[in-house]
């Protein structure tokens, strides 16, 4: 759960720093420009910039969200079968 929410506050800093990393280093906002060849051969570094962002904010974002349910789901189960343990024991 602690890594899934650590993860979950690093895509809420990339999401709110994007806009900025974009504008600055960047190509910008628009990210259907990468696949163009001219945008390849006139701003390599900002295509990798954003390349690179993209490529962090998507798997945090996917990775934390399923980190946080298994572990829900997984506390959840546990926390319904506490009675059941307890009256077979006793």
């Amino acid at each position: 759960m602690r890594f899934g929410t650590r993860l979950g506050l690093a895509a809420v800093v990339l999401i709110a720093l994007g806009p900025f990393i974009n504008r600055n280093f960047g190509i910008g906002d628009s990210s259907n420009f990468l696949l163009l060849p001219e945008v390849w051969e006139t701003a390599p570094a900002a295509v990798l910039v954003s390349l690179v962002y993209l490529l962090l904010l998507v798997p945090c974002v996917l990775l934390s969200a399923t980190l946080i349910t298994a572990s829900l789901v997984i506390r959840s189960a546990d926390v319904s079968e506490e009675p059941v343990m307890a009256r077979e024991s006793g």
